[in-house]
């Protein structure tokens, strides 16, 4: 389950780091080198890769169809959960009675689970997820209904025997200058032959936060080089035979005074933006704060929403949900959401149902927040 689980890090400890990070990081300076292969892989201006092959592989992607009712690039407003890890029943995973009870308490139907493969120590590992073994039981679920479920699939940038929180610019250069291709074309592969071909992947999500392997960094430089990464990885995802993957790039609402613009790896290589927006502030996590001001906060929705629109892409939240502190049962925040998705354009949400990382389910312990739930979804 290690690689499909989000580690042993809790949020309450993720933020903690996040408020030690703001306090201590200090920006480092930068040879010519690098800022050759900087400009050599990534336009400052544009923030995007202009290469021939790029050019190539972007015209080549083709997206998933609506006829089926997946999630598009667009308002398709799918609905997706993180379930809790149940007991095993016959040694498996019971995904189908996960979503049939989370069906049942919010009155809702799920198309989609949020999955992960951020447990990948080596690069062997990274290209070869068990999303297929029995014991995960998604592979059976999406097979009964291929056309109308899928994954939401998290997926870190490298393994983690490469992660250098405080200083990544040793595996952004190496991804930069084209490294790591193979890599990604090869996992890739893997998600296509297991039948993943309808995958929402979310690269690098949280990548602005320093509990992250694939954070982006403190300086312009890395951010930059960061997002010719990305680019490239997504380019040679698109290059696998039957793929029809939708790239999900994916901040968290946490505050980190970081420009999108520094590692938005351009329009060509994104086809939804997404925000994790827990109902808690990473600056002050032990005092409530309310919806208004949750969202206006300086990484917040309201600032988000402004950068998805001035670049035309729909959005997502590919996670949201209540948190057992500071505020726990909070039908304000459940009805924030809710009337952002039905009023904005949407893609997906997938609410954080497991109770794991200090999250509180919906449910009996919190009914005002159900039945908010339910009105809105």
């Amino acid at each position: 389950m290690e690689t499909m689980q989000k580690g042993t890090q809790g949020l309450y400890q993720r933020i903690r780091k996040l408020v030690k990070c703001l306090a201590t990081a200090s920006l480092a300076s930068t040879t010519v080198a690098l800022l050759l292969v900087l400009l050599q892989g990534h336009d400052l201006a544009a923030a995007s890769v202009s290469t021939s092959q790029t050019k190539k592989t972007v015209s080549m992607h083709s997206l998933p169809t609506s006829s089926g009712g997946l999630i598009t690039a667009g308002p398709s407003r799918k609905k997706c959960v993180e379930l809790p890890k149940l007991p095993l029943i016959n040694g498996a995973f019971p995904v189908a009675s996960g979503i049939a009870n989370f069906e049942a308490k919010t009155r809702t139907s799920v198309s989609c689970l949020l999955e992960y493969l951020n447990g990948a120590q080596t690069w062997a590992q990274w290209v070869n997820p068990d999303l297929r073994s029995p014991y995960e039981g998604v592979a059976a679920w999406i097979t009964a209904a291929p056309q109308s479920r899928q994954l939401v699939l998290q997926v870190d940038l490298i393994p983690a025997n490469l992660a250098n929180q405080s200083d990544p610019l040793g595996w952004e250069q190496s991804c930069a200058t084209g490294q790591f291709n193979a890599y990604a074309q090869q996992l890739g592969t893997n998600l296509v032959a297991g039948g993943f071909q309808n995958s929402v992947l979310r690269l690098g999500a949280e990548m602005n936060g320093p509990w992250e392997n694939d954070f982006v960094g403190t300086t312009a430089v890395e951010q930059n080089l960061w997002a010719t990464c990305f680019a490239n990885e997504v380019t040679s995802l698109r290059q696998v035979t039957g793929e029809h993957f939708l790239i999900d790039w994916n901040p968290n609402a946490c505050y980190q005074d970081i420009p999108y613009a520094n590692y938005y790896p351009g329009n060509a290589y994104v086809d939804i933006v997404g925000l994790d927006f827990y109902d808690i502030s990473c600056m002050t996590p032990t005092t409530p704060v309310p919806w208004t001001q949750l969202s206006n906060l300086p990484a917040g929705l309201v600032s988000f929403e402004t950068f998805a629109n001035e670049h035309g892409k729909p959005l997502s939240f590919p996670e949201w949900g209540l948190m057992k502190s500071p505020r726990g049962d909070d039908p304000a925040y459940i009805k924030g959401v809710g009337s952002t998705i039905a009023r904005g354009d949407f893609a997906f949400e997938g609410y954080f149902d497991s109770g794991n990382d200090g999250t509180l389910p919906i449910g009996p312990a919190s009914p005002l927040s159900l039945a908010e739930y339910q009105k809105w979804f």
